[in-house]
């Protein structure tokens, strides 16, 4: 907290600075308005990145706050040295009007973004089954605390009354044991509180974030109605077959085979979704580790997905894949923690609701909403 406060306080006093020495030297031209802003800008960014450094969460922060604050403060004192000078006013609104959409987007990116979560839903048509059957994905909650929006995560899983569910793994992001330790106790009992159960059963598969010399991620489940899998293994899950897989299983592009398949609807849920680069025998393909990018550029997708080889396009949302399996991959309901960005842009945090629904129809079909 005292660096958090001590960062803030030095970026603060590098605007002040900044804005003194645009007042002190009034520029007389458009372009030494522009040359004055562009340096000023790149000293925030360049300054930021240096106190900062090791932080990209505290950077990102930094240059949010602090780059919007400089870009509105610049707008404000150079329109004041140009009041009489009608000619070069156009730049000092442009600078403002960038100004707000850059604060604009720190807010929706920073404050906005990471607890909008929202609910996928998917209905699959197939005659594989002969009732209806709600299955929910739930993944990558990578808790540093357990608070509001953990709960409010659960409540909303728990309103479904969903008759399977599937946890996708990255459940805590721990620092020290210590911190580990009190994650698992702290989410051992908002799970105990929620009381989680489906009809054919809570299930979670094993994440990266629990692979490591001092962890014991399935303390979490003790006591709830929840059954962790480190391992591969397939069983019956009412009239579906249903295979999860180990972490490992999940990072590894390799057909996952099935001794006895019996015709069965499959669904198939590993942490990564790396497995779906190797044609798979099931219809439903269920991921997360993505986190869908965390930030997605509109028309090209995921910016970065921690997951070499797999298509951008497949990193975020639903994709029939050339084989016909349908391949889901959530955006997670958390972030990364410790020093990474805490940030989401066009990449909403969410859940998957998945309606499998009987038809006479041979072919199986897929629609979708959100909400």
């Amino acid at each position: 907290m005292i660096i958090f406060l001590l960062y803030h306080f030095l970026m603060f006093f590098l605007d002040l600075l900044l804005l003194w020495s645009i007042r002190r030297y009034p520029p007389t031209t458009l372009l030494r308005f522009l040359n004055l802003a562009e340096q000023g800008l790149l000293a925030v960014f360049l300054l930021g990145i240096v106190l900062g450094w090791g932080d990209f969460n505290l950077i990102i922060h930094g240059l949010a706050w602090h780059g919007g604050f400089f870009l509105l403060g610049s707008a404000f004192l150079i329109r004041r040295q140009t009041v009489n000078h009608q000619h070069q006013t156009v730049f000092p609104l442009v600078l403002f009007l960038c100004g707000v959409v850059y604060l604009g987007v720190a807010v929706d990116a920073l404050l906005i973004e990471p607890t909008a979560i929202v609910i996928r839903r998917h209905t699959i048509t197939t005659p594989k089954i002969t009732k209806p059957m709600k299955i929910i994905f739930l993944t990558d909650l990578q808790m540093d605390q357990v608070g509001r929006y953990e709960r409010t995560t659960l409540e909303l899983v728990k309103q479904e009354n969903a008759d399977l569910i599937l946890l996708g793994g990255d459940y805590l992001q721990a620092r020290t044991k210590e911190h580990e330790d009190r994650l698992i106790s702290e989410l051992n009992t908002l799970l105990r509180e929620m009381n989680l159960d489906a009809p054919y059963g809570v299930y979670a598969v094993q994440g990266n974030q629990e692979n490591g010399t001092w962890f014991n991620w399935t303390r979490s489940f003790r006591g709830t109605n929840i059954t962790p899998i480190s391992r591969t293994v397939s069983f019956n899950a009412g009239e579906i077959r249903l295979t999860l897989l180990s972490m490992y299983g999940s990072f590894t592009a390799k057909t996952v085979a099935d001794k006895n398949p019996e015709n069965r609807f499959r669904i198939i849920v590993g942490h990564a979704p790396l497995f779906a680069l190797a044609e798979q025998e099931a219809e439903l393909l269920l991921a997360g580790h993505t986190h869908g990018g965390q930030v997605q550029i509109p028309g090209y997708g995921a910016i970065i997905t921690m997951s070499e080889g797999l298509p951008n396009k497949w990193a975020s949302g639903l994709t029939v894949l050339p084989e016909g399996s349908t391949l889901i991959v959530s955006n997670g309901t958390g972030l990364e923690r410790g020093r990474a960005p805490r940030v989401r842009f066009f990449c909403r945090p969410d859940f998957y609701v998945i309606e499998l629904v009987p038809t006479k129809s041979n072919e199986t079909s897929v629609t979708a909403e959100s909400e």
